[in-house]
């Protein structure tokens, strides 16, 4: 048996890779070329540019930025009417006359006197929990009370702060009762004679 003479037939062309390389190269320069033109057009504009008296060159108000917001706004304008409240028109009325502005104010101020605010710390169906939270108010220089009221689920009695005349000091209340973890709503209730 003969033997065959196998042998791989080599080719003779150029490797993937070497092509890949050359391609890349020839594609850089025709890119750096190209650059190096459009950058010489660039010098010969500017360059143009300059050699221009001032008068061809345009007038520099033209460069400055133009401000319409103070025209806009004029033309948006909203006409907000009077208040027809008593309170607002008692602050208008202070600064005419001094005679006038007594006896708004205390006419205006009247309607606040009549109600107070009293803070509800909480509400329980057991009076003994209620006393013993009413104490530990007591403790913290809150005045409080405990107020009974029955509907259809039974009996309930309701732990009160106050009553308090302004919101400042409901305000000061209430952050007291946050730091002894309640949440209190705020009534108004009319101030007793």
């Amino acid at each position: 048996m003969a033997r065959r003479n196998t042998r791989r037939q080599q080719s003779t062309g150029k490797p993937a890779w070497v092509w890949f390389v050359l391609g890349n190269f020839v594609g850089g320069f025709a890119v750096f070329v190209f650059l190096l033109n459009d950058l010489k057009t660039e010098q010969v504009r500017v360059a143009s540019k300059a050699g221009k008296p001032a008068a061809e060159q345009g007038a520099p108000e033209e460069s400055k930025p133009r401000f319409d917001f103070y025209t806009l706004l004029e033309e948006n304008e909203v006409k907000v009417p009077k208040p027809k409240t008593p309170s607002t028109r008692a602050r208008d009325f202070r600064g005419e006359s001094g005679s006038d502005s007594s006896a708004t104010t205390a006419q205006a101020a009247a309607p606040k006197d009549e109600l107070v605010y009293i803070l509800q710390a909480a509400s329980f169906r057991d009076a003994a929990e209620a006393e013993r939270l009413r104490a530990q108010l007591m403790l913290a220089n809150l005045e409080a009370k405990v107020e009974s009221a029955t509907d259809s689920r039974g009996t309930w009695h309701r732990v009160l702060v106050g009553p308090y005349d302004n919101r400042s000091k409901v305000a000061k209340a209430r952050s007291i009762l946050a730091e002894h973890s309640l949440m209190p709503l705020v009534l108004k209730r009319p101030a007793k004679g």
